[in-house]
Protein backbone atom coordinates (compact mmCIF):
# COMPACT_ATOMS: atom_id res chain seq x y z
CA UNK A 1 0.00 0.00 0.00
CA UNK A 2 1.37 3.32 -1.02
CA UNK A 3 0.60 6.11 1.39
CA UNK A 4 0.49 9.72 0.31
CA UNK A 5 1.42 12.20 3.00
CA UNK A 6 0.46 15.78 2.65
CA UNK A 7 3.01 18.35 3.84
CA UNK A 8 2.06 20.07 7.04
CA UNK A 9 1.59 23.80 7.02
CA UNK A 10 4.92 25.40 7.98
CA UNK A 11 4.30 27.87 10.69
CA UNK A 12 7.85 28.53 11.52
CA UNK A 13 11.32 27.71 10.37
CA UNK A 14 14.52 27.87 12.29
CA UNK A 15 18.04 28.45 11.31
CA UNK A 16 20.76 27.63 13.73
CA UNK A 17 18.22 27.46 16.50
CA UNK A 18 16.82 30.98 15.81
CA UNK A 19 13.52 31.94 14.28
CA UNK A 20 13.70 33.60 10.87
CA UNK A 21 10.91 36.08 11.73
CA UNK A 22 10.77 37.70 15.09
CA UNK A 23 8.40 40.61 15.69
CA UNK A 24 10.70 42.07 18.30
CA UNK A 25 13.44 42.50 15.71
CA UNK A 26 11.15 44.81 13.78
CA UNK A 27 9.76 46.72 16.75
CA UNK A 28 11.54 46.42 20.04
CA UNK A 29 8.60 47.82 21.93
CA UNK A 30 6.27 45.15 20.60
CA UNK A 31 4.60 43.05 23.24
CA UNK A 32 3.45 39.58 22.40
CA UNK A 33 0.91 39.54 25.17
CA UNK A 34 -1.52 42.31 26.01
CA UNK A 35 -2.16 45.81 24.69
CA UNK A 36 0.62 48.41 24.80
CA UNK A 37 0.26 51.20 27.43
CA UNK A 38 -0.05 54.86 26.51
CA UNK A 39 3.51 55.56 27.72
CA UNK A 40 4.98 52.71 25.64
CA UNK A 41 2.97 53.82 22.63
CA UNK A 42 4.21 57.40 23.00
CA UNK A 43 7.86 56.42 23.43
CA UNK A 44 7.62 54.14 20.41
CA UNK A 45 6.19 56.79 18.09
CA UNK A 46 7.66 60.00 19.58
CA UNK A 47 9.91 62.19 17.43
CA UNK A 48 11.92 63.29 20.47
CA UNK A 49 15.33 61.72 20.36
CA UNK A 50 16.13 59.04 22.95
CA UNK A 51 12.62 58.23 24.17
CA UNK A 52 12.28 55.08 22.07
CA UNK A 53 15.23 53.55 23.93
CA UNK A 54 13.34 53.70 27.22
CA UNK A 55 10.95 50.85 26.27
CA UNK A 56 11.22 47.45 24.61
CA UNK A 57 11.36 43.84 25.81
CA UNK A 58 14.90 43.29 24.62
CA UNK A 59 16.22 46.41 26.46
CA UNK A 60 18.24 45.56 29.52
CA UNK A 61 17.98 47.45 32.79
CA UNK A 62 21.43 48.97 32.39
CA UNK A 63 20.55 50.32 28.96
CA UNK A 64 17.34 51.82 30.20
CA UNK A 65 19.05 53.51 33.13
CA UNK A 66 21.71 54.85 30.74
CA UNK A 67 19.14 56.40 28.41
CA UNK A 68 17.08 57.76 31.32
CA UNK A 69 20.17 59.56 32.64
CA UNK A 70 21.01 60.89 29.17
CA UNK A 71 17.48 62.20 28.62
CA UNK A 72 17.39 63.85 32.05
CA UNK A 73 20.73 65.56 31.43
CA UNK A 74 19.49 66.79 28.06
CA UNK A 75 16.32 68.15 29.66
CA UNK A 76 18.36 69.91 32.33
CA UNK A 77 20.65 71.47 29.72
CA UNK A 78 17.65 72.67 27.72
CA UNK A 79 15.96 74.15 30.77
CA UNK A 80 19.11 75.90 31.97
CA UNK A 81 19.89 77.50 28.62
CA UNK A 82 16.27 78.51 27.97
CA UNK A 83 16.11 80.05 31.45
CA UNK A 84 19.23 82.13 30.76
CA UNK A 85 17.78 83.27 27.42
CA UNK A 86 14.52 84.22 29.12
CA UNK A 87 16.27 86.19 31.86
CA UNK A 88 18.22 88.12 29.26
CA UNK A 89 15.04 88.80 27.32
CA UNK A 90 13.18 89.80 30.49
CA UNK A 91 15.89 92.05 31.98
CA UNK A 92 17.42 93.58 28.87
CA UNK A 93 14.85 93.53 26.08
CA UNK A 94 16.09 96.87 24.71
CA UNK A 95 19.47 97.62 23.21
CA UNK A 96 20.82 101.11 22.55
CA UNK A 97 22.66 101.45 19.25
CA UNK A 98 23.33 104.05 16.60
CA UNK A 99 20.74 104.52 13.89
CA UNK A 100 21.30 103.08 10.43
CA UNK A 101 21.44 106.45 8.67
CA UNK A 102 22.07 110.08 9.66
CA UNK A 103 19.30 112.63 10.10
CA UNK A 104 19.37 116.31 9.09
CA UNK A 105 19.38 118.96 11.80
CA UNK A 106 16.13 120.49 10.56
CA UNK A 107 14.28 117.45 11.96
CA UNK A 108 14.99 118.67 15.51
CA UNK A 109 14.44 122.10 17.08
CA UNK A 110 17.22 124.56 17.67
CA UNK A 111 18.32 124.49 21.31
CA UNK A 112 16.58 126.69 23.81
CA UNK A 113 18.97 129.35 25.12
CA UNK A 114 18.62 130.84 28.61
CA UNK A 115 20.80 133.88 29.44
CA UNK A 116 21.21 135.23 32.97
CA UNK A 117 23.18 138.41 33.76
CA UNK A 118 25.69 138.29 36.59
CA UNK A 119 24.68 141.83 37.50
CA UNK A 120 21.37 141.38 39.28
CA UNK A 121 20.42 144.95 40.18
CA UNK A 122 21.24 148.49 39.22
CA UNK A 123 23.22 150.50 41.73
CA UNK A 124 20.54 153.16 41.96
CA UNK A 125 18.08 150.53 43.20
CA UNK A 126 20.48 148.82 45.61
CA UNK A 127 24.22 148.84 46.20
CA UNK A 128 24.64 145.24 47.32
CA UNK A 129 28.19 145.61 48.63
CA UNK A 130 27.38 148.72 50.67
CA UNK A 131 24.18 147.19 52.05
CA UNK A 132 26.01 144.02 53.09
CA UNK A 133 28.74 145.97 54.86
CA UNK A 134 26.17 148.07 56.71
CA UNK A 135 24.32 144.96 57.83
CA UNK A 136 27.52 143.44 59.23
CA UNK A 137 28.23 146.59 61.24
CA UNK A 138 26.85 146.10 64.72
CA UNK A 139 26.25 149.80 65.18
CA UNK A 140 24.76 150.73 61.81
CA UNK A 141 22.63 147.75 60.71
CA UNK A 142 19.71 148.88 62.91
CA UNK A 143 19.50 152.15 60.97
CA UNK A 144 18.94 150.39 57.64
CA UNK A 145 15.55 150.88 56.04
CA UNK A 146 13.15 147.97 56.06
CA UNK A 147 12.91 147.96 52.27
CA UNK A 148 16.71 147.96 51.98
CA UNK A 149 16.92 144.93 54.27
CA UNK A 150 14.22 143.13 52.27
CA UNK A 151 16.06 143.77 49.00
CA UNK A 152 19.33 142.57 50.50
CA UNK A 153 17.76 139.34 51.71
CA UNK A 154 16.13 138.78 48.32
CA UNK A 155 19.41 139.25 46.46
CA UNK A 156 21.20 136.87 48.82
CA UNK A 157 19.01 134.07 47.40
CA UNK A 158 20.24 134.63 43.85
CA UNK A 159 23.80 135.88 44.31
CA UNK A 160 26.76 133.52 44.09
CA UNK A 161 27.93 135.11 47.30
CA UNK A 162 27.23 132.43 49.93
CA UNK A 163 28.19 134.08 53.22
CA UNK A 164 24.80 135.61 53.75
CA UNK A 165 22.84 132.49 54.56
CA UNK A 166 23.33 133.04 58.31
CA UNK A 167 22.27 136.67 58.23
CA UNK A 168 18.59 136.04 58.77
CA UNK A 169 16.60 133.37 60.52
CA UNK A 170 13.39 134.17 58.70
CA UNK A 171 11.82 130.90 57.53
CA UNK A 172 9.69 132.30 54.73
CA UNK A 173 10.12 134.94 52.04
CA UNK A 174 6.80 135.20 50.26
CA UNK A 175 7.64 138.49 48.51
CA UNK A 176 11.09 137.54 47.20
CA UNK A 177 9.99 137.20 43.54
CA UNK A 178 8.21 140.54 43.57
CA UNK A 179 11.35 142.23 44.90
CA UNK A 180 13.60 140.50 42.33
CA UNK A 181 11.36 141.54 39.45
CA UNK A 182 11.27 145.10 40.70
CA UNK A 183 15.06 145.28 41.03
CA UNK A 184 15.85 143.40 37.79
CA UNK A 185 17.85 145.22 35.14
CA UNK A 186 15.58 146.29 32.26
CA UNK A 187 15.56 144.19 29.10
CA UNK A 188 16.95 147.02 26.94
CA UNK A 189 19.94 147.37 29.26
CA UNK A 190 20.93 143.75 28.62
CA UNK A 191 20.23 143.03 24.91
CA UNK A 192 21.76 145.22 22.26
CA UNK A 193 21.25 143.26 19.04
CA UNK A 194 19.93 139.83 18.02
CA UNK A 195 20.12 137.86 14.81
CA UNK A 196 18.56 134.64 13.54
CA UNK A 197 19.68 132.90 10.33
CA UNK A 198 21.54 136.03 9.18
CA UNK A 199 18.60 138.34 9.76
CA UNK A 200 18.48 141.06 12.36
CA UNK A 201 15.47 140.49 14.60
CA UNK A 202 13.85 142.20 17.53
CA UNK A 203 15.27 140.71 20.70
CA UNK A 204 11.98 141.16 22.54
CA UNK A 205 10.28 138.83 20.07
CA UNK A 206 12.87 136.12 20.63
CA UNK A 207 13.81 136.29 24.33
CA UNK A 208 11.19 136.05 27.05
CA UNK A 209 11.56 136.38 30.81
CA UNK A 210 12.12 133.20 32.85
CA UNK A 211 12.51 132.65 36.59
CA UNK A 212 15.54 130.56 37.61
CA UNK A 213 17.88 130.01 40.56
CA UNK A 214 20.01 132.85 39.19
CA UNK A 215 17.11 135.30 39.36
CA UNK A 216 15.43 136.94 36.38
CA UNK A 217 16.73 135.40 33.13
CA UNK A 218 15.66 135.38 29.48
CA UNK A 219 14.99 132.34 27.30
CA UNK A 220 14.93 131.84 23.53
CA UNK A 221 13.04 129.02 21.73
CA UNK A 222 11.40 127.38 24.72
CA UNK A 223 7.90 125.97 24.76
CA UNK A 224 5.14 128.30 25.86
CA UNK A 225 4.17 128.24 29.50
CA UNK A 226 0.74 126.83 28.60
CA UNK A 227 2.34 123.98 26.64
CA UNK A 228 4.97 123.13 29.24
CA UNK A 229 3.34 123.70 32.65
CA UNK A 230 -0.01 122.95 34.23
CA UNK A 231 -1.26 126.34 35.28
CA UNK A 232 -4.25 124.89 37.11
CA UNK A 233 -1.90 123.21 39.59
CA UNK A 234 0.36 126.22 40.17
CA UNK A 235 -0.11 129.26 42.32
CA UNK A 236 -1.06 132.59 40.76
CA UNK A 237 1.35 134.88 42.61
CA UNK A 238 3.85 135.14 39.72
CA UNK A 239 4.68 133.60 36.35
CA UNK A 240 7.57 131.20 35.87
CA UNK A 241 7.81 131.77 32.13
CA UNK A 242 6.61 134.60 29.92
CA UNK A 243 6.85 132.67 26.61
CA UNK A 244 3.44 132.53 24.90
CA UNK A 245 4.16 131.21 21.39
CA UNK A 246 2.69 127.72 21.10
CA UNK A 247 4.15 124.74 19.27
CA UNK A 248 1.26 123.39 17.22
CA UNK A 249 3.28 121.34 14.73
CA UNK A 250 5.90 119.74 16.94
CA UNK A 251 6.08 117.46 19.95
CA UNK A 252 8.86 115.47 21.53
CA UNK A 253 7.61 111.98 20.62
CA UNK A 254 6.50 112.62 17.04
CA UNK A 255 8.76 115.48 15.94
CA UNK A 256 7.72 118.05 13.35
CA UNK A 257 4.59 117.36 11.34
CA UNK A 258 4.72 117.03 7.57
CA UNK A 259 3.06 120.41 7.09
CA UNK A 260 5.51 122.31 9.29
CA UNK A 261 7.19 125.13 7.38
CA UNK A 262 10.43 126.98 7.84
CA UNK A 263 9.00 129.45 10.34
CA UNK A 264 7.34 126.91 12.62
CA UNK A 265 7.84 126.95 16.38
CA UNK A 266 10.04 125.84 18.07
CA UNK A 267 12.45 127.38 15.62
CA UNK A 268 14.83 125.14 13.70
CA UNK A 269 17.95 125.61 11.65
CA UNK A 270 18.43 124.24 8.15
CA UNK A 271 22.14 123.58 8.23
CA UNK A 272 25.40 124.08 10.07
CA UNK A 273 27.53 127.19 10.51
CA UNK A 274 26.95 130.78 11.51
CA UNK A 275 24.64 131.49 8.61
CA UNK A 276 22.11 128.98 9.96
CA UNK A 277 22.40 129.91 13.65
CA UNK A 278 21.72 132.80 15.97
CA UNK A 279 23.78 135.54 17.57
CA UNK A 280 23.20 138.10 20.28
CA UNK A 281 25.19 141.10 21.51
CA UNK A 282 24.86 141.64 25.25
CA UNK A 283 25.76 144.69 27.26
CA UNK A 284 26.30 145.72 30.85
CA UNK A 285 27.01 149.07 32.42
CA UNK A 286 30.22 149.31 34.42
CA UNK A 287 28.66 151.45 37.15
CA UNK A 288 26.09 148.68 37.86
CA UNK A 289 28.67 145.93 38.35
CA UNK A 290 28.96 144.42 41.78
CA UNK A 291 31.94 142.17 42.53
CA UNK A 292 30.58 140.83 45.80
CA UNK A 293 27.28 139.39 44.60
CA UNK A 294 28.88 137.53 41.70
CA UNK A 295 32.02 136.39 43.54
CA UNK A 296 34.00 138.77 41.30
CA UNK A 297 32.62 137.15 38.10
CA UNK A 298 31.21 139.53 35.54
CA UNK A 299 29.35 138.86 32.36
CA UNK A 300 26.57 136.35 31.73
CA UNK A 301 25.59 132.75 32.35
CA UNK A 302 24.20 130.74 29.43
CA UNK A 303 22.36 127.44 29.54
CA UNK A 304 21.49 125.39 26.42
CA UNK A 305 18.65 122.92 26.89
CA UNK A 306 15.78 121.18 25.16
CA UNK A 307 12.65 123.27 24.47
CA UNK A 308 10.62 120.87 26.64
CA UNK A 309 12.94 121.29 29.63
CA UNK A 310 12.46 123.89 32.30
CA UNK A 311 15.82 125.69 32.61
CA UNK A 312 18.00 125.27 35.68
CA UNK A 313 21.11 127.40 36.05
CA UNK A 314 22.49 125.60 39.08
CA UNK A 315 25.17 123.49 37.41
CA UNK A 316 24.59 123.37 33.67
CA UNK A 317 25.85 126.64 32.27
CA UNK A 318 28.86 128.31 30.73
CA UNK A 319 29.99 131.90 31.17
CA UNK A 320 30.35 134.74 28.69
CA UNK A 321 33.02 137.20 29.87
CA UNK A 322 32.88 140.87 29.10
CA UNK A 323 34.55 142.11 25.90
CA UNK A 324 34.74 138.53 24.64
CA UNK A 325 33.31 136.82 21.60
CA UNK A 326 32.08 133.31 22.47
CA UNK A 327 31.28 130.88 19.67
CA UNK A 328 29.28 127.79 20.61
CA UNK A 329 29.23 124.78 18.29
CA UNK A 330 26.29 122.51 19.05
CA UNK A 331 26.47 118.76 18.51
CA UNK A 332 22.98 117.30 19.04
CA UNK A 333 22.51 114.00 20.85
CA UNK A 334 19.10 112.56 20.02
CA UNK A 335 17.58 109.47 21.63
CA UNK A 336 14.90 107.81 19.53
CA UNK A 337 12.86 104.74 20.44
CA UNK A 338 11.60 102.23 17.89
CA UNK A 339 7.80 101.70 17.72
CA UNK A 340 8.11 97.98 18.57
CA UNK A 341 9.51 98.90 22.01
CA UNK A 342 6.27 100.63 23.05
CA UNK A 343 4.63 97.35 24.10
CA UNK A 344 7.23 96.75 26.81
CA UNK A 345 6.69 97.87 30.36
CA UNK A 346 8.52 101.16 31.17
CA UNK A 347 10.49 99.38 33.89
CA UNK A 348 11.79 96.93 31.30
CA UNK A 349 12.69 99.43 28.58
CA UNK A 350 13.86 101.95 31.24
CA UNK A 351 12.19 105.00 29.73
CA UNK A 352 8.86 106.80 29.66
CA UNK A 353 6.79 108.14 26.84
CA UNK A 354 5.09 111.44 27.51
CA UNK A 355 1.64 109.89 28.02
CA UNK A 356 2.92 107.19 30.39
CA UNK A 357 4.24 109.37 33.22
CA UNK A 358 2.04 112.05 34.72
CA UNK A 359 3.71 115.05 36.30
CA UNK A 360 1.76 117.33 38.56
CA UNK A 361 3.31 120.61 37.44
CA UNK A 362 4.48 119.80 33.88
CA UNK A 363 2.55 118.72 30.82
CA UNK A 364 5.64 117.37 29.05
CA UNK A 365 7.66 114.61 30.66
CA UNK A 366 11.44 114.73 30.76
CA UNK A 367 13.88 113.53 33.36
CA UNK A 368 14.87 117.11 34.17
CA UNK A 369 11.26 118.17 34.70
CA UNK A 370 10.65 115.11 36.85
CA UNK A 371 13.73 115.89 38.96
CA UNK A 372 12.53 119.46 39.46
CA UNK A 373 9.11 118.29 40.59
CA UNK A 374 10.63 115.64 42.84
CA UNK A 375 12.92 118.23 44.44
CA UNK A 376 9.97 120.56 45.00
CA UNK A 377 7.88 117.85 46.66
CA UNK A 378 10.76 116.55 48.78
CA UNK A 379 11.75 120.04 49.91
CA UNK A 380 8.16 120.81 50.86
CA UNK A 381 7.95 117.61 52.88
CA UNK A 382 11.33 118.11 54.58
CA UNK A 383 11.47 121.88 55.09
CA UNK A 384 7.82 122.88 55.00
CA UNK A 385 8.41 125.32 52.13
CA UNK A 386 9.62 125.49 48.51
CA UNK A 387 12.39 127.67 46.98
CA UNK A 388 10.96 130.37 44.74
CA UNK A 389 12.18 129.02 41.34
CA UNK A 390 10.61 125.59 41.90
CA UNK A 391 6.95 124.95 41.02
CA UNK A 392 4.53 124.84 43.93
CA UNK A 393 0.86 125.03 44.77
CA UNK A 394 -0.95 128.03 46.23
CA UNK A 395 -0.86 126.63 49.78
CA UNK A 396 2.95 126.12 49.81
CA UNK A 397 5.14 128.98 51.06
CA UNK A 398 8.50 130.23 49.76
CA UNK A 399 11.60 129.35 51.73
CA UNK A 400 13.59 132.21 53.22
CA UNK A 401 17.24 132.47 54.23
CA UNK A 402 16.54 130.61 57.46
CA UNK A 403 15.67 127.51 55.42
CA UNK A 404 18.70 127.72 53.14
CA UNK A 405 20.59 124.91 54.85
CA UNK A 406 17.51 122.68 54.75
CA UNK A 407 16.93 123.27 51.05
CA UNK A 408 20.61 122.62 50.31
CA UNK A 409 20.38 119.30 52.16
CA UNK A 410 17.29 118.30 50.18
CA UNK A 411 19.10 119.11 46.93
CA UNK A 412 22.13 117.04 47.99
CA UNK A 413 19.93 114.06 48.81
CA UNK A 414 18.27 114.26 45.41
CA UNK A 415 21.60 114.42 43.63
CA UNK A 416 22.74 111.31 45.52
CA UNK A 417 19.52 109.43 44.82
CA UNK A 418 21.03 107.15 42.16
CA UNK A 419 23.90 106.16 44.42
CA UNK A 420 21.62 105.57 47.39
CA UNK A 421 19.35 103.47 45.19
CA UNK A 422 22.28 101.23 44.26
CA UNK A 423 23.10 100.81 47.95
CA UNK A 424 19.44 100.08 48.80
CA UNK A 425 19.39 103.03 51.17
CA UNK A 426 17.06 105.28 49.23
CA UNK A 427 14.33 107.02 51.19
CA UNK A 428 10.86 105.70 50.41
CA UNK A 429 9.74 109.14 49.29
CA UNK A 430 12.48 109.38 46.71
CA UNK A 431 11.55 105.95 45.39
CA UNK A 432 8.23 107.44 44.33
CA UNK A 433 9.98 109.97 42.10
CA UNK A 434 10.83 107.26 39.58
CA UNK A 435 12.44 109.72 37.17
CA UNK A 436 13.43 107.47 34.29
CA UNK A 437 14.77 109.07 31.11
CA UNK A 438 12.32 110.03 28.41
CA UNK A 439 12.09 107.56 25.52
CA UNK A 440 12.51 110.40 23.04
CA UNK A 441 14.81 113.18 24.15
CA UNK A 442 17.33 115.71 22.85
CA UNK A 443 20.57 116.85 24.41
CA UNK A 444 22.93 119.49 23.09
CA UNK A 445 26.63 118.95 23.54
CA UNK A 446 28.71 122.09 23.08
CA UNK A 447 32.17 123.06 21.96
CA UNK A 448 33.10 126.58 23.05
CA UNK A 449 35.74 128.89 21.68
CA UNK A 450 36.30 132.54 22.51
CA UNK A 451 38.38 135.52 21.47
CA UNK A 452 38.74 139.19 22.28
CA UNK A 453 35.81 141.31 21.20
CA UNK A 454 37.37 144.75 20.73
CA UNK A 455 34.19 146.43 19.70
CA UNK A 456 35.53 149.93 20.50
CA UNK A 457 38.06 149.73 17.66
CA UNK A 458 35.25 148.77 15.34
CA UNK A 459 33.03 151.59 16.62
CA UNK A 460 35.72 154.16 15.76
CA UNK A 461 35.31 153.41 12.07
CA UNK A 462 31.68 152.30 11.84
CA UNK A 463 28.75 153.71 13.74
CA UNK A 464 27.10 150.62 15.17
CA UNK A 465 24.28 151.40 17.54
CA UNK A 466 23.47 154.51 19.47
CA UNK A 467 23.35 154.39 23.22
CA UNK A 468 26.70 152.66 23.73
CA UNK A 469 29.10 154.73 25.80
CA UNK A 470 32.53 154.28 27.31
CA UNK A 471 30.85 152.98 30.46
CA UNK A 472 29.38 150.08 28.50
CA UNK A 473 30.89 146.61 28.14
CA UNK A 474 29.73 144.35 25.32
CA UNK A 475 29.86 140.59 24.81
CA UNK A 476 29.15 138.65 21.64
CA UNK A 477 27.52 135.21 21.62
CA UNK A 478 26.94 133.07 18.54
CA UNK A 479 25.35 129.60 18.57
CA UNK A 480 25.08 127.25 15.61
CA UNK A 481 25.15 123.57 14.75
CA UNK A 482 28.50 121.97 14.23
CA UNK A 483 27.32 119.55 11.51
CA UNK A 484 24.34 119.51 9.20
CA UNK A 485 23.58 115.83 9.80
CA UNK A 486 23.85 113.73 12.92
CA UNK A 487 23.42 110.05 13.79
CA UNK A 488 20.65 109.49 16.35
CA UNK A 489 20.92 106.94 19.14
CA UNK A 490 18.14 104.41 18.83
CA UNK A 491 16.47 102.13 21.36
CA UNK A 492 15.35 98.91 19.68
CA UNK A 493 14.47 95.36 20.59
CA UNK A 494 17.32 93.09 21.62
CA UNK A 495 15.05 90.04 21.71
CA UNK A 496 11.63 90.01 20.17
CA UNK A 497 9.13 87.19 20.60
CA UNK A 498 10.28 85.60 17.34
CA UNK A 499 13.93 85.84 18.41
CA UNK A 500 13.12 84.32 21.79
CA UNK A 501 11.22 81.42 20.20
CA UNK A 502 14.03 80.88 17.69
CA UNK A 503 16.59 80.68 20.50
CA UNK A 504 14.43 78.26 22.49
CA UNK A 505 13.76 76.14 19.41
CA UNK A 506 17.44 75.98 18.57
CA UNK A 507 18.33 74.79 22.08
CA UNK A 508 15.55 72.19 22.12
CA UNK A 509 16.49 70.95 18.66
CA UNK A 510 20.17 70.68 19.57
CA UNK A 511 19.65 68.68 22.77
CA UNK A 512 16.42 66.75 22.17
CA UNK A 513 15.45 67.13 18.54
CA UNK A 514 12.21 68.79 19.65
CA UNK A 515 10.05 70.63 17.12
CA UNK A 516 6.55 72.05 17.09
CA UNK A 517 5.19 68.65 16.04
CA UNK A 518 6.90 67.09 19.05
CA UNK A 519 4.99 69.42 21.33
CA UNK A 520 1.78 68.62 19.43
CA UNK A 521 2.48 64.94 20.01
CA UNK A 522 2.74 65.48 23.77
CA UNK A 523 -0.55 67.38 23.76
CA UNK A 524 -2.13 64.66 21.65
CA UNK A 525 -1.06 61.83 23.94
CA UNK A 526 -2.09 63.80 27.03
CA UNK A 527 -5.53 64.83 25.82
CA UNK A 528 -6.97 63.41 22.62
CA UNK A 529 -5.43 59.93 22.64
CA UNK A 530 -6.70 58.86 26.11
CA UNK A 531 -10.09 60.39 25.38
CA UNK A 532 -10.50 58.52 22.10
CA UNK A 533 -9.27 55.27 23.66
CA UNK A 534 -11.80 55.62 26.48
CA UNK A 535 -14.62 56.36 24.07
CA UNK A 536 -13.64 53.43 21.86
CA UNK A 537 -13.66 51.00 24.79
CA UNK A 538 -17.03 52.32 25.90
CA UNK A 539 -18.59 51.95 22.44
CA UNK A 540 -17.31 48.37 22.08
CA UNK A 541 -18.77 47.40 25.41
CA UNK A 542 -22.14 48.85 24.39
CA UNK A 543 -22.42 47.20 20.92
CA UNK A 544 -20.78 43.83 21.59
CA UNK A 545 -23.14 40.78 20.95
CA UNK A 546 -23.01 37.53 22.88
CA UNK A 547 -22.21 34.59 20.52
CA UNK A 548 -23.86 31.34 21.59
CA UNK A 549 -21.91 28.10 21.05
CA UNK A 550 -23.23 25.97 18.10
CA UNK A 551 -22.42 22.55 16.69
CA UNK A 552 -20.91 22.65 13.23
CA UNK A 553 -22.12 19.71 11.07
CA UNK A 554 -20.64 18.36 7.81
CA UNK A 555 -22.53 18.67 4.48
CA UNK A 556 -25.60 16.47 3.82
CA UNK A 557 -23.93 14.35 1.10
CA UNK A 558 -21.78 12.82 3.76
CA UNK A 559 -24.87 11.58 5.52
CA UNK A 560 -25.97 12.01 9.03
CA UNK A 561 -23.14 12.54 11.33
CA UNK A 562 -24.36 10.10 13.95
CA UNK A 563 -25.31 7.02 11.71
CA UNK A 564 -22.62 7.24 9.05
CA UNK A 565 -20.43 4.08 9.11
CA UNK A 566 -17.13 3.72 7.44
CA UNK A 567 -17.44 1.64 4.21
CA UNK A 568 -14.20 0.05 3.27
CA UNK A 569 -15.62 -1.19 -0.12
CA UNK A 570 -16.19 2.30 -1.25
CA UNK A 571 -12.60 3.07 -0.80
CA UNK A 572 -10.09 1.16 -2.79
CA UNK A 573 -6.52 1.14 -2.09
CA UNK A 574 -3.86 1.38 -4.65
CA UNK A 575 -3.03 -2.35 -4.38
CA UNK A 576 -6.57 -3.55 -5.25
CA UNK A 577 -6.69 -1.36 -8.29
CA UNK A 578 -3.39 -2.71 -9.56
CA UNK A 579 -4.56 -6.34 -9.00
CA UNK A 580 -7.67 -5.80 -11.04
CA UNK A 581 -5.71 -4.39 -13.94
CA UNK A 582 -3.37 -7.38 -13.90
CA UNK A 583 -6.33 -9.82 -14.07
CA UNK A 584 -7.85 -8.17 -17.11
CA UNK A 585 -4.57 -8.22 -18.93
CA UNK A 586 -4.14 -12.00 -18.38
CA UNK A 587 -7.59 -12.86 -19.60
Amino acid sequence: MVEMKLAKLRTSASTNGRKLWQPELLNESYKDIGTRSLWVDYCTNSTIHGFKYLVGNKRTTVERIWWIVVCLLSLYGCGSLIHSVYRKWDREPVVVTFAEKPAPVFTIPFPAVTICPETKVRKKDLDFTTAYQLFNDEDLWQFMATEQLAKLEALLQVCDFSFGIEMNNESYADDVVELLQRMAIPFDDIFLMCGWREHIVDCKDFFKQTLTEAGICYTFNSLAADDLMRREQLHTEYEYMAENETSKQWNMDEGYSNGAGGDTYPRRAFGAGRRAGMFVILKVQKYDMDYLCGNSFQGFKVHLHSPVQYPRMLNQFFRIPLSQEVSVLVDPLVFDTAPNVRRYNPQRRLCYYNHERYLRYFKVYSKFNCDIECLSNYTLKTCGCVPFPLPRTSDARICGLGKASCTDTALSVLEEMDLLHELNKTDNFLEHCNCLPACNSIFYNTEISQAMFDWRKLAENIHLIAGVTNATELSYLSIHFKISRFIPIKRSELFGISDFLANCGGVLGLFMGVSILSIVEIVYYCTLKPLMARRGAYSRSETAQVIKPALILPPEEFGPAGGRARKVSNKCSVSSVLGKKRFIAMS
